[in-house]
Formats: C-alpha cells, sequence, structure tokens
C-alpha cells in the first residue's frame, strides 16, 4: 500500500510512500530547521483523521509541545481525541512528567540495553487501547520521532548504535507487533557523526537530507532525497520558512 505524506510537492517527487517504510529526515545543519518538516507530516496526518505516536527524545516536552504549536499542530485537541499518543523519553529519564492525557513515560531505572524493551511495554499498552477503542479500522498510523541524534548525547554514540543495531530484532520477536499493525516511521537526525548517521542512511528506506547555505545574504534551505525506491538521480526542492511552517517553492 501506498501512503502520501500530505506535502504535494514531497509526494509529487516521491510518488508516494511505501507504508511500513522508515523515512529518515537528516538535518545537516540546524539552520535548515529540517526537523520541522517531520511536525509537517504530524500536522498533516493528524488533519486527516489518522493514528500518530510521537517520541520525545532530548528536549522538555512543554518546549516540543511550543513547537508543536507553532507547526501548526493542535496537541492538546488530538491527545484529548486520542488519536495522537506521546512517549516522553526525555522526562522518563529527567523525572520531569506532568499529567497529560495520552502522554506516557518509561519506568525507571532507564538505560540503553532496556530502553527498547520499555518502549516495546508502552507501546504496546496504548495499541491495546486504540484497538479497545476501534480506532484502527479506516486509520493510517504513523510514529513520528524527535531526535535520534539527542540518543548519542543521553547515552553514547556506541551504546546508540548497539541499541538501533538490536531493536529490529527485539521488535520482531514482540508479541506487541504481530498482534496490532505496524506504523510508518519519520525519524529526524541532527548534524553528522560517523557511527550511528551510517547505519540510520542503511536502515531507511527513504533519506531526506536538509541544508542551509548563505547566498546573497540571504539563507536559502534546501531538502535532497538522496534515498527512496528506485530513485535515480537526487532530487532537490527549495523552500522557505514563515511563521514556524516549511513552505517548498
Amino acid at each position: 500500500m501506498t501512503l502520501t505524506l500530505g506535502i504535494r510537492e514531497l509526494d509529487e517527487a516521491l510518488g508516494g510512500i511505501v507504508e511500513r517504510s522508515l523515512i529518515l529526515i537528516h538535518e545537516a545543519d540546524p539552520r535548515s530547521l529540517g526537523k520541522f518538516l517531520a511536525f509537517e507530516i504530524m500536522r498533516e496526518k493528524l488533519e486527516s483523521d489518522n493514528l500518530v505516536g510521537y517520541f520525545n527524545i532530548g528536549t522538555p516536552l512543554s518546549i516540543t509541545l511550543s513547537v508543536m504549536e507553532k507547526a501548526g499542530v493542535d496537541w492538546r485537541k488530538h491527545l484529548q481525541e486520542g488519536r495522537l499518543m506521546i512517549i516522553d523519553t526525555f522526562g522518563s529519564i529527567y523525572d520531569i512528567k506532568g499529567d497529560l492525557e495520552n502522554v506516557w513515560y518509561l519506568r525507571k531505572p532507564i538505560d540503553i540495553d532496556t530502553l527498547n524493551e520499555k518502549y516495546i511495554r508502552v507501546i504496546g499498552a496504548h495499541k491495546q487501547k486504540w484497538a479497545e477503542m476501534g480506532m484502527f479500522k479506516g486509520r493510517e498510523l504513523w510514529g513520528i520521532t524527535v531526535s535520534m541524534s539527542d540518543y548519542l548525547s543521553i547515552f553514547t554514540p556506541k551504546a546508540t548504535q548497539r541499541y538501533l543495531e538490536l531493536a529490529d530484532l527485539q521488535r520482531s520477536r514482540s508479541e506487541i507487533y504481530k498482534k496490532y499493525p505496524a506504523g510508518t516511521n519519520v525519524w529526524t537526525y541532527t548534524g553528522e557523526d560517523t557511527m550511528v548517521l551510517p547505519l540510520l542512511y542503511r536502515k531507511a528506506d527513504y533519506v531526506l537530507k536538509t541544508e542551509s547555505r548563505i547566498e546573497d545574504d540571504k539563507i536559502k534551505r534546501y531538502l535532497h532525497i538522496v534515498k527512496a525506491p528506485e530513485l535515480g538521480n537526487v532530487t532537490t526542492l527549495e523552500y522557505d520558512f514563515k511563521g514556524g511552517r516549511i513552505h517548498f517553492q
């Protein structure tokens, strides 16, 4: 089954997204603001009545929710209506917890070796809730993670590499992923490294790389489609960032 991102220029360039695939948004430099593309996809999917699981990794949730608002994501509405769930990894690690409905926290202690097992438990609990409410029928399921690069500072690059190498195996053996529908995932990664980023490039089905340059005293932002099924030459799109939103030219 082929899905759309809900962003016309990208959908036309990609020809759709294969369901259950992994999309990596590589924000090569923070000034490119590429991670906001994940929020664009999130907003479009929620507004079209689909289900989204958001993984908050390295930012206080209050700041993340503020960014969502700027990107046009009505997180209060979607949490209340049950189509959005959030796993707050940052709040779980640093014991900063709130009482928002459909925001989940991981049990302590949290380390890189048990992190995926804790994710699986929480994902399973919320998928069970969605199933009991009959919310899977007729809806797409998406996972949005911002940002995978935060694991490197929370743990270490080597530990993060080990976590990623084992995660697929652990999830393939979990009954949760056999019992309930699997989703299409969007991961963001900021910066460059020689250990984790190459692994993510290999794992991903699609790689969208964003970068920025100063040209004629103006910031120019570009998105390069560097990996996609049956991709020929690299496709480059230019975009602007205004009012918290990405606008393709």
